[in-house]
């Protein structure tokens, strides 16, 4: 298996009457081999233009091998992605969303998917167990069971994937965004338009959530939850009651980007002065670093706001 860094992130799609907002942060993290999550850097990019009027942010998994077996960047295969991807402005939001999404089970998720069953072969081996079963995918995840001391055990097994959001306009000027987790596709419950407005994000957003929406996902997990839900009670209509009202409708450019990177320096700093929470402690900062700032509008098309540049430090 390879060595696994992420870009756990925090990368944002606001989108507006006037515009669309591009934002991620520059964190990148691994797993040392004594198990503790590292910082490896804070100038990592996840933020690509694809064409005049489409851009794409990544979150996930931020190195993996290319056809060679050379260990690659994400960005390097986006790269990649971009040469095959036609330029013309016939081609849809969605549609790009969906090229890249093939692009990257060809380029990342398959071979992955081959070198998790010969480790999944190997740990059971080693385990002395047998007759190992590795059953079809499902999304992410490997089901697989095997024979150990008599016994059939199931378990499953995770692929360290990769999300992204691609944003941009279509023809009929209208500002759309997609979000994906590979090897999933398009949605449309998971996206957004100019005309209604709203925010797509990828990555740790826990903060973000209890910001806006009130509360986190791991909710959903508690005690008190669970026992509304066998009550028959609604919950996640009772909670959206909570999330604050934001009107996209109204919001400016300028607005966008000061919502962006608020929750994203909220989230940096809040990771920095916490350990997870204590209903699931522990936790990775993994948010951090400069935030690229990109707009795609259909007057300018794609525009940088602000983009990470080399430099030398030569104290």
């Amino acid at each position: 298996m390879v060595f696994i860094v992420w870009y756990m992130t925090l990368c944002i799609a606001a989108l507006t009457p006037s515009g669309i907002i591009l934002t991620a942060d520059s964190r990148q993290t691994y797993r040392n081999n004594a198990g503790m999550a590292r910082i490896g850097t804070d100038n990592a990019v996840k933020l690509f233009k694809l064409t005049q009027k489409s851009a794409v942010v990544i979150s996930g998994r931020a190195f993996f091998p290319d056809s060679q077996g050379v260990v690659k960047n994400a960005g390097w295969f986006i790269e990649e992605f971009k040469k095959s991807l036609k330029m013309d402005s016939s081609i849809s939001v969605r549609e790009i969303a969906q090229q890249l999404n093939d692009f990257l089970i060809k380029v990342f998720f398959d071979p992955e998917e081959v070198r998790a069953k010969i480790f999944i072969q190997n740990e059971i081996g080693k385990m002395g167990g047998s007759d190992v079963v590795i059953h079809p995918r499902q999304a992410s995840e490997l089901p697989y069971s095997y024979i150990k001391d008599g016994q059939k055990i199931d378990r499953t097994f995770y692929v360290e994937t990769i999300s992204f959001i691609v944003a941009g306009y279509d023809q009929d000027g209208i500002g759309r965004a997609f979000f994906v987790v590979v090897p999933g596709s398009p949605s449309d419950p998971l996206s957004r338009n100019t005309q209604s407005g709203g925010q797509l994000n990828i990555g740790q957003n826990d903060v973000m959530l209890r910001i806006v929406k009130g509360f986190a996902a791991e909710f959903y997990n508690s005690i008190l939850v669970l026992e509304a839900k066998k009550s028959g009670l609604d919950v996640t209509k009772e909670m959206d009651k909570m999330e604050y009202i934001i009107n996209w409708g109204s919001m400016t450019m300028q607005d966008s980007i000061d919502f962006c990177v608020l929750m994203t320096r909220i989230t940096e700093s809040v990771q920095r002065f916490s350990d997870g929470t204590f209903n699931t402690p522990g936790g990775i900062t993994g948010v951090g670093g400069a935030i690229d700032i990109a707009k795609i509008t259909p007057e300018d098309d794609f525009q940088w706001i602000r983009k990470k540049e080399l430099v030398v430090d030569d104290r």
